[in-house]
């Protein structure tokens, strides 16, 4: 007797027919609720009463993904596709997103390249994963690299051919050289690549903060895309402390930060990238609200989600039409970026 009670205790699931399906229910409207938290519990549950049941583990994986627990849902996803449970394309989309969450972006471009090489993306899937593919690559681009701390310096005789520099790495490692060595004699060079139209808008940037860092006093001429302004280099804000950087970053974090801090960090990157480039120019003839909705979008459209034009402007209080030439701008960014 006192066995079946100690039973009865600690393993009662099994004493109550149809309860997979109601653990089911009520994990699957705790998301819907958005309590997650009871939905972790329900769903794990029912897991172990049915663990090949895609319901449950996509469930599941939503549960943790939105309750933070990021980890876990990775995880469950990859086993997912390992033990092809579930639409093989929709889990692959799910685990996707999870990454670009984690922003574990080489994993994106490795799993959706072996899609693509495998040829198993389906034609309405395609542009979706293909732009993601490369959202990622411009990301790894994008990020930070460590210098050592040690740099070799020019001597003052070495001759540089900016214009010959093209990859990013290399160009960085250069301006880090520069910025510890007696730039007197690069001077010219650095100039002339400035004020050429046919220069790097990310490497005019990098020189211009070199020239920043040895307090240059005289005017230099800096042209980017037709557009030419004079700048003292020593005189200059920080590409960050720009008015329009900091009011779209401004609008974006009042609007979606709390709602969605995910998107929020992923869109900010972006911004950060794009403005970055311009530097020290910004973004004429569209406001800041029309590039903050534009930057929604395009950040949404990214990831695959559904953002209506009703639903942006109601949101950033703008005009589908002044969106629409901020997102074209935009686009126009991304394919120098």
């Amino acid at each position: 007797m006192k066995k079946r009670e100690q039973k009865n205790s600690n393993d009662n699931i099994i004493l109550f027919p149809g309860l997979e399906q109601r653990l089911i229910e009520k994990g699957l409207e705790a998301v819907k609720q958005k309590d997650f938290k009871h939905a972790v519990r329900y769903l794990e549950e029912a897991i172990l009463l049915d663990p090949e049941n895609s319901e449950i583990h996509i469930g599941l994986v939503l549960a943790y993904f939105e309750s933070g627990n990021l980890q876990k849902s990775k995880r469950l996803a990859e086993n997912m596709l390992q033990a092809d449970i579930g639409n093989y394309i929709d889990i692959m989309d799910l685990y996707l997103m999870i990454l670009v969450q984690l922003g574990h972006y080489a994993e994106i471009i490795t799993a959706i390249e072996g899609l693509l090489e495998e040829k198993e993306v389906p034609s309405e899937k395609y542009e979706h994963f293909s732009t993601l593919l490369a959202f990622s690559r411009k990301q790894i681009q994008s990020a930070p690299i460590e210098i050592e701390e040690e740099q070799e310096t020019f001597s003052e005789l070495e001759h540089i051919n900016f214009f010959a520099l093209h990859d990013q790495n290399e160009q960085i490692q250069i301006a880090a050289k520069l910025a510890q060595s007696n730039i007197q004699n690069h001077l010219q060079g650095i100039e002339e690549y400035l004020k050429d139209e046919n220069g790097q808008y990310f490497f005019k940037t990098i020189l211009l903060n070199v020239l920043a860092e040895h307090g240059i006093e005289r005017s230099v001429l800096v042209n980017k895309g037709g557009r030419q302004q004079l700048v003292i280099p020593a005189e200059m804000l920080n590409w960050n402390d720009q008015e329009q950087y900091s009011e779209v970053i401004g609008i974006l974090e009042a609007i979606i930060s709390q709602e969605d801090p995910i998107l929020y960090e992923n869109t900010k990157e972006i911004i950060k990238r794009h403005f970055f480039l311009l530097y020290p120019f910004e973004v004429e003839s569209i406001s800041s609200k029309a590039l903050a909705a534009a930057y929604h979008r395009l950040v949404t459209d990214y990831f695959g989600l559904e953002t209506s034009s009703e639903e942006l402007e109601a949101l950033y209080e703008v005009e589908e039409r002044k969106i629409q030439a901020a997102s074209e701008y935009i686009s126009a960014l991304e394919e120098i970026s």
